[in-house]
């Protein structure tokens, strides 16, 4: 659904006035959740029952958080601009960045290579950006499927809880999230998260596998996932500071 406007009305903190649009989704239950829009604006995600009265007063409430968050989020936009997907440039697998190289060959299929060196999408006509872009966002899923399994299996030998049996694993693209655990102990991952370090995913994967002995954030789940990956703290902090850019297709 295309975001409206707010209808209150800009906020003003500290003399800066913040026009805002609202967008509605049904995964959003009960809070608001703030992003940064196409145009570097403010978008406000709320609960589809929110009244706009209601979405203003809550941002009324602590402006100098909404303030914070807008000039967190424009600073990071221009740490990792919105990649263009031509010739040259450079895309992440985890955690380190490879060449772009764009390629036309007579009647081949539309694929994508990758070595170790440069990764190659092979057409048969030049392609657009779009083009190049799901071609990348499918090749990171394929690539993705194989590394997590693995990674999984690993880590899941390592916790007794299992039976030393890896979970079914799924992929997913998320705006918000890396991984989740369903109550039947599926694991959802996604699959941009083949971007980041490769110690970042063990650790999204390892707290993920913690939620099949411990589905909360409590003591116990804290124990088992220090005791299965020492390491998480360094990780989740990576992704705090640096998970935009991983998610950024």
């Amino acid at each position: 659904m295309t975001p409206r406007r707010s209808r209150y009305g800009p906020l003003r903190v500290d003399g800066q006035i913040i026009d805002y649009e609202v967008a509605r989704r049904a995964r959003v239950k009960r809070r608001i959740h703030l992003e940064l829009g196409e145009n570097g604006g403010l978008r406000v995600v709320a609960p589809r029952r929110m009244s706009q009265r209601d979405i203003h007063h809550t941002l009324l409430s602590n402006p100098l958080y909404v303030a914070r968050f807008l000039s967190r989020a424009r600073a990071y936009l221009a740490e990792a601009p919105p990649p263009r997907y031509v010739d040259g440039e450079r895309h992440l697998l985890l955690g380190r960045r490879y060449l772009l190289h764009l390629r036309v060959r007579d009647g081949a299929r539309r694929h994508v290579e990758w070595a170790g060196g440069p990764i190659r999408v092979i057409t048969p006509v030049p392609a657009d950006t779009e083009t190049v872009r799901q071609l990348l966002l499918e090749w990171y899923r394929q690539q993705a499927l194989q590394d997590f399994a693995e990674r999984l299996e690993a880590i899941s030998a390592a916790a007794p809880w299992t039976r030393r049996r890896p979970p079914p694993l799924r992929l997913r693209r998320m705006r918000a999230s890396w991984g989740t655990c369903s109550a039947d102990g599926v694991i959802t991952l996604n699959p941009l998260l083949l971007r980041a370090p490769a110690h970042c995913v063990d650790y999204v994967i390892a707290h993920e596998v913690c939620h099949l002995r411990q589905h909360n954030h409590g003591p116990r789940f804290y124990a088992l996932q220090e005791q299965l990956f020492p390491g998480w703290r360094k990780a989740r902090q990576h992704l705090a500071d640096k998970g935009h850019i991983y998610m950024q297709v």
